[in-house]
């Protein structure tokens, strides 16, 4: 079997709405298979990948002989995918035994039947630190087993040009024991004259249209011209409407909170007398001082910093910071997907939209790390060439 593409080939494990897959087409790859369990997110992905092969499947029950057969070729160069292990994420209860905190055990598995020159995990940055350390010294003793060095360290997508504060853990490994294993440096930041400046909520959904209360509309114009670089790479590819720009909008209680909440404030800046009765024992504790945290609840977005993590619940402006920095709303789903740094024509299909973005890798951040390692990959391919001459 040997139908290795001129880029390098990838498989997607753990793929969702193809978050990781678009970023590492946009790097240079070439995304052969994708894998989940989720129908709406392999629907999504079928549609914006339709080169790739994508299963529906549960990862148990799949080898790597036949990611291998899908791929169309024994060459391949990277394993990528981030397993869910929300068991460990900070955003909720913290579950050790969750099964779902070892389904990197199926990705070890299947990594070792492949045997790709390099892989990519992606995953939440609690897994780093849960329980002292101990499963980050167990997925790294697992990867060592079977072969392969890596390195991992927590990452943040606004450094790869997303705007959005968004805190993962990378584990990047290989079996070339030539390759000099780095993470990407980063690319944008705050005050370092060396580095680009942070993607801004503005700099990302300036140029789509106020809803002025129609939030349910399907299709809408652009409001302006692209006004930025990052607006100018998510509209490359769109004609001149916007899809799936539809929001929340608020009830009246939440309607009579965030008319007090200014942009990158939230509800612990509400005048205690205009709140609910039930907000204002949130916002003391038992010897009646301000309690510091909630920090995000009802939080309008500031339009000159990158947002807050997008969850599956940026619908929901009482669950974190996802009210609209103009208007008093939630975000809409092609906001939401812009913060992602997806590009406008990527259409999410079926239900469930909010879940398959607030569970996606940012594609800019996939482009980022994909470029990165096929810089390793060409360095390790000319180690070889000057061996074998």
């Amino acid at each position: 079997m040997s139908d290795h593409s001129s880029r390098p080939v990838a498989i997607d494990l753990f793929c969702g709405a193809g978050g990781l897959s678009e970023g590492l087409r946009q790097a240079g790859f070439d995304p052969r298979v994708g894998l989940d369990f989720d129908q709406h997110a392999i629907s999504t992905y079928r549609h914006n990948h339709p080169e790739s092969r994508a299963f529906l499947e549960d990862v148990n029950n799949v080898s790597g002989q036949q990611l291998i057969e899908a791929a169309r070729t024994d060459e391949i160069d990277l394993v990528a995918g981030g397993p869910s292990c929300q068991g460990f994420s900070t955003h909720g209860k913290r579950i050790e035994d969750d099964p779902r905190n070892f389904l990197f055990t199926e990705f070890v598995r299947l990594v070792n039947e492949i045997q790709p020159k390099f892989f990519l995990m992606e995953n939440v940055r609690g897994l780093l630190t849960y329980s002292k350390g101990r499963f980050k010294e167990l997925i790294e003793q697992s990867f060592r087993e079977i072969g392969y060095n890596l390195v991992a360290a927590t990452v943040c997508a606004a450094d790869y040009g997303v705007p959005q504060l968004r805190h993962r853990v990378l584990f990047i490994g290989t079996r070339a024991n030539s390759v000099n294993l780095t993470l990407p440096a980063i690319t944008h930041g705050d005050d370092d004259p060396s580095l680009l400046p942070y993607v801004t909520v503005e700099d990302a959904i300036s140029d789509l249209p106020l809803m002025k209360g129609d939030c349910r509309r399907e299709i809408w114009d652009y409001a302006t011209e692209p006004n930025s670089d990052f607006q100018e790479y998510v509209r490359a590819a769109q004609p001149n409407h916007v899809t799936l720009h539809q929001a929340n909008s608020l009830s009246p209680q939440a309607s009579s909170i965030a008319r007090h909440v200014r942009q990158g404030e939230g509800l612990r800046s509400v005048p205690l007398e205009a709140l609910p009765d039930r907000f204002k024992k949130m916002r003391t504790i038992s010897n009646g001082e301000l309690r510091k945290d909630c920090t995000t609840l009802y939080h309008r977005l500031h339009p000159a910093k990158p947002s807050y993590t997008i969850t599956c619940y940026y619908r929901n402006i009482a669950s974190g910071p996802f009210l609209h920095p103009w208007e008093n709303r939630s975000l809409s789903h092609r906001e939401a997907a812009r913060l992602m740094s997806f590009p406008d024509h990527y259409e999410f299909k079926g239900s469930a939209v909010p879940r398959q973005i607030g569970n996606a890798v940012p594609p800019l951040m996939g482009k980022t790390i994909g470029e990165h390692i096929i810089k390793m990959l060409l360095a390790d391919r000319e180690d070889g060439r000057r061996r074998a001459a």
